[in-house]
């Protein structure tokens, strides 16, 4: 499996399926009992490969709102005139260098832009895609590689928020319901301290599904990859 598919895709299912552990630790995990059943690695294989679709899935279902949210995707926003990301000579090297490179038939000045801004955006994510498709070579463009790593970790992470909570929340109710159950009694105060540590694992966990993956926890990395791509233009 590539670095792109571990880290942006794999992860973000792993910290997803990570409170699922609580429920092993605090309910049937017994690793001197059960050590004989553990998956045999073809399957983990499968597994992860399953994984990483699942999490590309969920954070390419979102990005479509977000950028929508934002305004245009940032690569989009940053060939914008109207735009403020960038400065005016950097964006006029841009442009020059792109309609060398990718020809649209349409020069995309100021005045095209204001009075045409679909045909713009059409154009410029066109110039987008010829970007991305020539810096390819994870060796000669490492920064672009690396940022785009983590825009995809922290993209995924936001489609799977929702699942996320109401899995844990599920998990909260679901270990208090186990220590009901397996100690007879209602009142917290009689349960033993795994309970405890398992409840603060989940509550932690909560907070961070909620309060630190954000849109605009990823707009600081999505812009942060575009800009990187901008910044190849002039190396193209």
């Amino acid at each position: 499996m590539d670095r792109y598919s571990l880290t942006a895709r794999v992860y973000p299912m792993i910290l997803f399926y990570l409170p699922l552990s609580v429920m092993l630790v605090v309910t049937v995990w017994d690793f001197q009992q059960y050590y004989h059943y553990g998956i045999p690695v073809g399957l983990i294989g499968v597994l992860a490969y399953l994984t990483s679709h699942l999490g590309r899935d969920a954070g390419k279902k979102k990005e479509a709102d977000i950028w929508r949210d934002w305004g245009g995707a940032p690569t989009t926003q940053l060939f914008r005139w109207r735009d403020a990301h960038l400065d005016r000579h950097t964006k006029t090297r841009n442009h020059l260098k792109m309609e060398q490179l990718c020809p649209t038939g349409d020069s995309v000045d100021e005045q095209f832009e204001r009075l045409n801004p679909d045909d713009a955006d059409e154009v410029y994510r066109a110039w987008t895609k010829f970007v991305i498709g020539n810096t390819r070579d994870i060796n000669k463009y490492a920064l672009i590689f690396r940022e785009n790593m983590g825009y995809g970790f922290r993209r995924n992470l936001l489609g799977l928020k929702p699942y996320a909570i109401a899995l844990i929340i599920s998990l909260i109710l679901a270990t208090y319901g186990f220590f009901v159950y397996t100690s007879g009694v209602w009142t917290v105060g009689q349960f033993p301290e795994i309970f405890f540590i398992a409840e603060i694992f989940l509550i932690v966990i909560l907070i961070f599904w909620i309060i630190r993956v954000t849109k605009q926890w990823v707009k600081l990395t999505a812009f942060a990859y575009a800009e990187r791509l901008h910044e190849a233009i002039e190396t193209l």
